[in-house]
């Protein structure tokens, strides 16, 4: 199961691009009550069809780097959301969502459904429609 953290702002955040940690500070400022924990970089999904263990001796397993990564699970109750920080989103950011939501149900069987939510400093009209068509919510902070 992925590390925990405390809804609030911190120095660092796993994984993600300086684009990324200005888009989800202001998203933190805007939303303060939004969950109450998250966890940061949730890998999803399968590992490639070789061993990709380097060396037994040293326990240097290195299957995580081929696995998706989620940026942000937002919790709170029962709620769990998928967050994808996206400068610029584009419709491939939603198709990117639905492919975590699909993994992300199938390694950690959750008892609610995932909402699905893309959080960026632009959304574009036409990707808006898409993304609300496939019930993907659009955050522009």
């Amino acid at each position: 199961m992925p590390d925990t953290y405390i809804y609030e702002k911190r120095n660092w955040y796993p994984h993600m691009k300086p684009r990324d940690v200005a888009i989800w500070i202001r998203f933190l400022e805007q939303f303060p009550d939004m969950y109450e924990r998250v966890q940061y970089d949730v890998h999803v999904g399968g590992t490639p069809p070789f061993d990709p263990t380097v060396s037994e001796e040293r326990n240097t397993d290195m299957s995580a780097l081929y696995k998706r990564k989620i940026d942000v699970v937002g919790l709170k109750g029962d709620q769990i959301d998928i967050i994808e920080l996206k400068p610029d989103a584009d419709a491939s950011a939603v198709g990117q969502l639905l492919m975590y939501r699909k993994l992300y149900v199938e390694d950690f069987a959750p008892t609610v459904a995932p909402k699905l939510i893309i959080v960026t400093d632009k959304v574009k009209p036409d990707v808006l429609a898409f993304a609300k068509e496939m019930g993907v919510f659009m955050v522009e902070v």
